[in-house]
C-alpha cells in the first residue's frame, strides 16, 4: 500500500474531526470531567453509537516512557455511516482508531482541566489500527463521502507521524 505522509494527516485529521464532533454531541462541553469519563466508560463498555462513530472500548494503560498511565478510546464507524456509502464498495468495516488522553489524575494540579471540553483539547494522540492494511486515499474518500467535513475545511492539515499525532 502506498502511504505518504500527507495522505496519512488527511486520514488522521478526518478521524479526529469526526470523532471530536461526534463525542461533543454526546457530552457538553461544560460537563464534569468526572462525570463525562464515566459516561464515556458506560458508552464504551456498552458499544455506543454517536451518529457517525461507534464506541468499542476503553481502558487504561501505563506509558514505559512516562510511567504515568493513559487514557484510551478506541472507535469505529458506526454502522449507519458504513451503510450511507455502500455503494463505494469500499470495506470500512473493519478500520478501528484510538484516542489517547492523559490520566486526569496524573496531571499536575496547577493544570488540570476543568471541564470535558478542556480535557478533550488534551487528546495526546489518536492511532490507526493497522493502517498498512488500509488504501489511505479510498479510506479519505469514503470519509469524506459519508461524513459532512464543510465546518472543517478551513483548518489546515498538518502532517504527523505514523502512529498518530499529538495535538
Amino acid at each position: 500500500m502506498r502511504v505518504g505522509t500527507m495522505e496519512q494527516a488527511h486520514l488522521f485529521k478526518y478521524l479526529y474531526d469526526m470523532s471530536l464532533d461526534e463525542i461533543a454531541s454526546f457530552i457538553d462541553y461544560d460537563e464534569t470531567i468526572e462525570a463525562s469519563l464515566y459516561k464515556l466508560d458506560m458508552a464504551a463498555r456498552t458499544r455506543h453509537i454517536i451518529e457517525a462513530v461507534q464506541l468499542e472500548d476503553m481502558w487504561q494503560s501505563l506509558d514505559e516512557k512516562s510511567q504515568t498511565f493513559d487514557i484510551y478510546i478506541s472507535m469505529r464507524l458506526s454502522p449507519m455511516t458504513l451503510a450511507s456509502c455502500f455503494h463505494l464498495n469500499h470495506d470500512m468495516n473493519g478500520l478501528e482508531w484510538r484516542f489517547v488522553f492523559p490520566r486526569y489524575d496524573d496531571l499536575p494540579k496547577n493544570s488540570r482541566p476543568k471541564c470535558f471540553g478542556e480535557y478533550l483539547a488534551l487528546n495526546k494522540s489518536v492511532q490507526i489500527m493497522d493502517i498498512e492494511n488500509y488504501d489511505i486515499d479510498i479510506a479519505c474518500e469514503f470519509l469524506d463521502k459519508a461524513y459532512d467535513f464543510s465546518h472543517h475545511k478551513n483548518k489546515p492539515i498538518v502532517p504527523r507521524q505514523q502512529g498518530g499525532f499529538t495535538q
